[in-house]
């Protein structure tokens, strides 16, 4: 009897009290507050001199080490690279197949500071340099109550010890009272509070790390990233990937440039248009008509047109040819009777005759094609069919357009300037195409009359490239007579911001890059000047420039 109500006095209690503290130990190791951003990043260093930089980088006991030119950026492979720490002996570090340098060292392993020296040699090139890395501490057990492998047995399973003891402490409370003998003095309200209250402490601190769990590395600060103010952190295993160029920026002098748009068009001393002179209906030739892009020569028939005539125009015609041969039937009598009596009949009477005869063959002759001659359409000069817009029995009229023949390899570019004054103080310059493919042109000459307003410029194209269509639109780039000084740099280096100014990244150490916006004019289709913005000797970004501009 005195079982029974026992327990049914403590079953709900007790219940209570063990159920608590195991759901606090259900929710260990789960926190519900926002985890603060990290900020830390891969233990690094790097050092540079004039000719190269270095930066390596701490793992599980070995040391990555990236080697690139300092102006260039460009990775040195095959040097011999050996690394020594202060008071101890230098050691090799091996060549990857990824053009990265791995060290293997037993001071790796040695939480703090460690000074280096790096010495590199590279062909003929041989450079010492110097950089301090500092190794974290390596994690450890805690000395306390329960002995590791408690604290493994417990660490493995992500379970804190703070749960653990808030379930023995529940289980001790039960015993404690029992064994006092006081049940009738404990409620089941009251078992249930000292539950909550200690399994809500085993629940504060059941999401508390206390160094026994695994702790996950952070290594967010190794991915590329835009820091504070537009400086952008880039990581030198991403500058390989994405192939990072640099420069060093100098002060130069050049002439100032002015640009003007203008087209494509053919030179007109290479350059022809195929029209017929009658109407008539396209024929085709013995090698067919000509095709876009076929290449023909000067003389070359492209197609044939015959004369359309109307019944009434072909009756006209018709009796006009029937007089003539008769007038030639007549003459060749006539000349054939005088010539049989010649020494008889005066020379001159036989001359006239003959002469008579040819002049009616004549008229015969040119009033035959008419009914039945065709006109060959020839090319007037060699080169590629542009325009083709001949089709076997088109009816075509006179004047109409068929054939545009153009010679790719000679080429020239109308283009027009709104400042008469400028415009005669361009002595040469450049252009460029719309993809960015640079030109070569000289000034053929500019117009005394105004195009709308503006003064017309033609250039010649030197050397033009394949596929230069006529009617792309060109930028030409024109000197003008008066001098500039700045730094001089690929067109690849510049970069737009958001509000359309130009920008070029200044690579301020090893993994930084800091955006400088700049004034600048156009040298070329292939080269800027900077103007304003930029400090001579700064490296700057001339490959992987709008990469850098994507970070976020």
């Amino acid at each position: 009897m005195t079982l029974l109500w026992l327990a049914r006095r403590t079953a709900v209690p007790l219940c209570f009290l063990l159920l608590i503290p195991a759901l606090a130990l259900g929710h260990a190791g789960h926190d519900d507050s926002p985890e603060p951003p990290s900020t830390a990043s891969t233990p690094r260093t790097s050092a540079s001199s004039d000719d190269l930089e270095i930066v390596a980088v701490a793992g599980p006991h070995t040391l990555t080490i990236y080697l690139d030119r300092f102006v260039t950026n460009d990775p040195v492979p095959g040097a011999a690279l050996e690394v020594g720490e202060t008071g101890g002996n230098a050691v090799k570090a091996d060549e990857q197949p990824d053009g990265t340098y791995l060290l293997r060292a037993p001071w790796l392993d040695v939480p703090g500071k460690h000074d280096l020296t790096f010495t590199v040699t590279a062909g003929d090139l041989t450079d010492l340099l110097a950089a301090t890395i500092e190794l974290p501490e390596a994690a450890h057990p805690a000395v306390g109550t329960l002995d590791s492998p408690v604290r493994q047995f417990l660490g493995e399973r992500r379970i804190p010890l703070t749960t653990v003891l808030a379930f023995l402490l529940g289980a001790v409370t039960v015993v404690t009272v029992q064994a006092r003998g006081r049940w009738r003095a404990i409620s089941g309200t009251a078992a249930v509070l000292i539950g909550v209250v200690i399994g809500g402490v085993a629940f504060a601190h059941g999401g508390a790390d206390d160094g026994d769990g695994p702790v996950p590395s952070s290594v967010a600060g190794d991915a590329p990233r835009r820091l504070p103010g537009g400086t952008v952190f880039m990581p030198k295993d991403a500058q390989h990937l994405l192939a990072v160029r640099t420069v060093i920026g100098s002060e130069t002098k050049a002439s100032r440039t002015v640009q003007v748009i203008g087209q494509v068009i053919a030179d007109p001393n290479a350059s022809g248009r195929v029209q017929p002179s009658q109407a008539g209906r396209i024929e085709p030739g013995e090698k067919g008509l000509a095709h876009v892009g076929q290449h023909v020569n000067a003389g070359d028939i492209l197609a044939i047109v015959a004369p359309a005539i109307s019944a009434v125009e072909r009756g006209t015609v018709g009796s006009q040819v029937a007089d003539v041969d008769q007038q030639v039937r007549l003459a060749e009598q006539k000349a054939a009777r005088l010539s049989g009596l010649s020494g008889s009949v005066p020379g001159k009477d036989i001359d006239e005759a003959k002469t008579e005869l040819a002049g009616a063959r004549a008229r015969r002759a040119a009033i035959s094609p008419t009914l039945a001659g065709r006109e060959f359409l020839r090319a007037p000069v060699s080169g590629v069919v542009s325009i083709a817009n001949a089709v076997a029995g088109q009816y075509v009229e006179g004047k109409d357009i068929l054939f545009e023949i153009v010679d790719p390899s000679r080429l020239w570019i109308d283009a027009t300037a709104f400042d008469p004054l400028l415009a005669t103080g361009i002595k040469g310059g450049s252009a460029m195409t719309t993809d960015g493919t640079p030109l070569r042109v000289e000034l053929v000459g500019l117009g005394l009359t105004l195009r709308q307003g503006a003064v017309p410029l033609q250039f010649r194209i030197v050397s033009p490239p394949t596929g230069l269509s006529v009617g792309a639109p060109i930028t030409v780039i024109a000197n003008v007579p008066a001098d500039a000084i700045g730094i001089a740099l690929p067109r690849s280096s510049i970069t737009r911001m958001p509000n359309g100014g130009s920008v070029v990244w200044d690579h301020v150490s090893a993994e930084r890059f800091v955006p400088r916006p700049v004034r600048m004019q156009l040298l070329d289709g292939a080269n800027v000047l900077v103007l304003a913005g930029l400090k001579p000797g700064s490296r700057i970004v001339t490959q992987g420039a709008d990469l850098l501009n994507q970070v976020r």
